[in-house]
Parts: structure tokens; sequence; C-alpha cells
């Protein structure tokens, strides 16, 4: 059994000069200060108890828990456990599952980060371009500014609308549940093989709106004046949107699933330099991922963007669906000789889905 305590803080900060604030620096946009910090106080437990040993069909048998308390300066108390169970029928052969709650506190960025404005491509529903008759809210349109009569009338002034960005004190923590389930064989000596499903979903991750999703979900799902999105909207005399905020928020959602495989092999050989003899190491590590899907705003949930395989603007750095990598070490003595040759499969850009 473990027990411990830790206290952190976190603080960092940005600051830009008066000519990057006021936007006068070409090819940027006017960007404010990002300055903050928060502390907390975590106590954890950790725990492993033996239940089997030597016995038919449980070579070993074993269970594993672990839990933290964590008090945030900013965001309150939270908490997070794991659990697992780990059986070896024979020598050769373990299983082992394993389920997680963990949590994530949002980073002084997300939080403090200074307010910067951004013109994004954007459709306005109350435009003539963007309405959808039957869909759209007429009423709400004309409550948050836009002329009677001119509903659905107007053209857009621009394809373009700004927004601002930044972060937002009111943040909660990201919340995670982790299934995994695994195999360990070590048919002989030397050579491991394990293969583990894993399933990981993240709720209320932290993301933006944006000035898009910010007006269609004001006008054409939520439809409430009183709306955090409608709040946000903001038009001039002639109905057109001068300013869309978009803040930071708990609002998205991941889900991701796959499987890794893994296989360790090591030898022992007789020759090698000044007579010392050598050894081998391989290490070959891989990871199938079946589902890597986003939703950026959990309340539209149908608005996933399905990205294993993909990449681009929307899901962003590649997620081949399968990628590997294998190392071989050979040593003897004082000297090593190690090569690597690492796979990574094809991505797609998620624009020509």
């Amino acid at each position: 059994v473990v027990f411990g305590f830790e206290k952190r803080q976190d603080e960092s900060s940005f600051r830009p000069d008066e000519f990057l604030s006021a936007g006068d620096v070409l090819g940027f946009n006017a960007g404010l200060p990002t300055v903050g910090k928060y502390s907390s106080d975590e106590f954890f437990t950790e725990v492993s108890i033996p239940l089997l040993a030597g016995k038919t069909m449980a070579e070993d048998l074993s269970l594993w828990g672990a839990a933290r308390f964590a008090d945030y300066s900013n965001i309150g108390n939270v908490e997070s456990f794991a659990a697992a169970v780990n059986w070896a029928p024979t020598e050769w052969i373990s299983a082992r599952i394993g389920y997680q709650q963990a949590v994530r506190a949002p980073n002084v960025s997300e939080l403090f980060q200074g307010s910067a404005n951004g013109f994004p491509g954007a459709t306005d529903p109350c435009a003539s371009n963007g309405f959808i008759p039957g869909t759209t809210d007429v009423a709400l349109c004309e409550a948050t500014g836009v002329p009677a009569g001119m509903v659905g009338q107007f053209a857009q002034a621009n394809s373009q609308i700004e927004g601002s960005f930044g972060g937002n004190v009111n943040l909660t923590e990201e919340s995670s549940d982790t299934l995994t389930v695994g195999l360990v064989i070590q048919p002989m000596e030397g050579l491991d093989m394990t293969i583990d499903y894993f399933s990981i979903e993240i709720e209320d991750a932290i993301a933006s709106y944006g000035v898009n999703n910010t007006l269609n979900v004001c006008y054409n799902i939520a439809q409430d004046i009183n709306d955090e999105t409608c709040q946000n909207i903001t038009r001039r005399p002639d109905g057109n949107v001068s300013v869309v905020q978009s803040l930071n928020a708990n609002i998205g959602l991941l889900e991701t699933t796959g499987v890794d495989f893994n296989v360790t092999y090591n030898t022992e050989f007789d020759f090698g330099f000044n007579g010392n003899g050598s050894s081998l190491n391989v290490q070959f590590r891989s990871t199938y991922l079946d589902k890597f899907d986003v939703t950026s705003i959990a309340s539209l949930p149908d608005q996933v963007d399905e990205c294993a395989g993909y990449f681009g603007n929307t899901c962003g750095t590649p997620r081949p669906e399968f990628q590997a990598n294998t190392r071989v070490n050979w040593t003897t003595g004082d000297l090593t000789l190690s090569t690597l040759v690492r796979y990574i499969g094809d991505s797609e850009d998620d624009q020509i889905m």
C-alpha cells in the first residue's frame, strides 16, 4: 500500500508588445496578454493485493487499485481512480483487465488566454444565403438585431465574420473513462508478446464553438435568446453580424478504440568482442486505430468528425489506422549497434472525404 501527498502550482504568461496587442503587425490579428496561475493539493493512494499464487489455473491472481483526490484553487475538488485484475492461469500466459476514470484540469492558457480576434469563413443563418425556411428562427433573428422583415432577405456583407477567441476562467475539468483488456504471452524464454484492446471516452472536452457553429446553434438548434450562443452574437444596425465571441468551453466529446500489439525478444550469444559474448534485443511496437471520433459540440451528436485514417483542417495531425516501429539492438562489451525501422500508415485529407 502506498500513500502520498503532492502540492503543485502552475503559472505562465505571454506578454505581446503594444504593436501586436493593437493588431498593428502585418499578418497578425490583435491579441491580449495571457497571465494566470492556479494551485492544487492532492492526496493519492495505490494498493496491490495478491490473492492466489502457484495454484492450478492460478499461477498468479492479483488485484490492483489507485485513487487520487485533488483540491484545485480554480475548479474545486475532483477525484480519479483506477482498478485492474491480473490473472495468470499458467507461467506462460496471463490476462489483464482494467478500468480507469480520470480527470484533466484546464491549463493556464485554456483558462486565462487573452482575447484575440480572427476572421474565419462563416454563414449567417439570418441572411439570404444561410436562411433555412422552417428551421431558422425568424423572431430570434429580429430579437438579436436584424431589422423587421429583413430575415432571409438581406445579403451577408462578407463571407468572413469576425470572431473573438480566448480563455474562460469558468472552465471545469475534462473527464475520461478508459477500459483495457489484454493478454501477455511468454511461449519461450526471452520472448514476450502482448496484445491490448483499449476504449477511451473523454467528456466535457475543452473546445470552442467557433463562429459558424455559434450562429448555427443559436438560430437553428437552441433557438433561445438566453442561450449562451445567442448571447455571444453582436450585430450591426444593418443586421449583419459584427462579432461573435467564442471562448473556450467544456463542450467536446472524444471517443477512440484500438488495439496495441507488442513483441519483445532477448537472447545471448557466445561470440562478441574480446570474448565477452553479446546480446540481442528486438522490440516491435504497433497500434491499430479502429476509431477516433471527435464531436466538437457534444450537444450536436450528428456532427461527428470520424478522424481514424484522416488528417487536415478538421482532424489536425495525421491519425493513421496502423503504425508500427521495430528497434534492434546488438550489444557486446561497451559497444552497442542499434537500428530503428518506423512505419506510418497512410492518411487521407479530411477535406475530400
